[in-house]
């Protein structure tokens, strides 16, 4: 199955508004054989009680939200795809101190012409992608339940709450990652907020 790289093409024009850092860094794809990893940490996890609510609930689905809170937090991001399978998979795993690490998994593809990530059990989030000050942003525009070819939208008010995510070139192959989550009645459920580089795959083997 033929790849191509689904940030770059959702951002059109907007690519070259980009910092060149982060344009680096996301004009490439990951393989089975070849992923692309990051490490790094999170200084700030977040999550108000709705939030926490939200995260027992969707445990049925595959994790998609961290119901642990802390301060320094480690963590690694893996990013990678597979042949017969469309999009690129993140998996974020977070080491809370005497907690077993928590993963997290999603996959950013398009579809239709928009671009979406996937959790499990065929819930998603549509998403807006656009460059400003040198920055990547993501914005989901609506969460949806996809059965069999259709995309059903689900309401605001059922959903975690508009999830925004920024990656902001730091300089010295460093970058920062921020997401917030933002009900339109509970107010803020979710904020992370850290400090990432990539690593190869040699150094995190030697880690290991």
């Amino acid at each position: 199955m033929q790849k191509h790289n689904t940030i770059k093409w959702s951002l059109g024009r907007d690519w070259h508004r980009l910092h060149p850092n982060v344009q680096k860094r996301f004009n490439r794809l990951p393989t089975e054989d070849n992923p692309i990893l990051y490490e790094g940490v999170m200084e700030r996890v977040e999550c108000s009680k709705a939030g926490q609510l939200f995260a027992f609930l969707t445990k049925v689905i595959g994790n998609p939200l961290s119901p642990h809170q802390g301060t320094d937090i480690k963590m690694s991001v893996q990013l990678t795809s597979s042949a017969d399978k469309p999009g690129v998979h993140w998996k974020r795993t977070y080491y809370f101190p005497g907690k077993a690490p928590f993963s997290v998994t999603s996959t950013k593809k398009d579809d239709r012409g928009k671009m979406m990530e996937m959790v499990g059990g065929g819930f998603g989030m549509f998403l807006d992608v656009y460059a400003e000050n040198g920055e990547l942003h993501f914005k989901s525009t609506r969460y949806f339940w996809k059965f069999m070819r259709w995309y059903l939208p689900l309401p605001h008010w059922l959903s975690p709450g508009k999830t925004h995510v920024i990656h902001q070139d730091l300089g010295h192959g460093n970058f920062r990652f921020t997401i917030t989550m933002d009900h339109p009645v509970l107010k803020r459920t979710f904020y992370q907020t850290g400090i990432f580089c990539e690593v190869s795959n040699q150094e995190q083997a030697n880690d290991g």
